[in-house]
């Protein structure tokens, strides 16, 4: 069960493409993290002014949480992209 195309790599490579993949899975968990943050501190902002309606601060914290997300999941697959050509993945998902 090799997921490598063609398998003239050695450990240390294996491993070091192992440790590539799992970087870039951290770092779409840390931009999901960034929004996280954005949107809970924008809601957090919204209920402490006990008011009906967002200001400009809250719904820009939004948008950015939005933009966050969205970049992260861009930067994510076209680094997944970039690796599996670069190696010849076999991609299962």
């Amino acid at each position: 069960m090799n997921k490598f195309k063609d398998s003239n790599l050695i450990l240390r490579d294996k491993l070091a493409l192992d440790r590539t993949v799992l970087a870039n899975q951290r770092t779409l968990l840390s931009y999901v993290k960034t929004a996280i943050f954005l949107v809970s501190t924008a809601v957090g902002l919204f209920y402490l002014r006990n008011k009906e309606t967002f200001t400009v601060l809250e719904f820009s914290l939004c948008v950015a949480a939005g933009v966050a997300l969205l970049v992260g999941f861009i930067v994510y697959f076209r680094v997944r992209y970039r690796i599996n050509n670069l190696y010849k993945i076999e991609d299962k998902t």
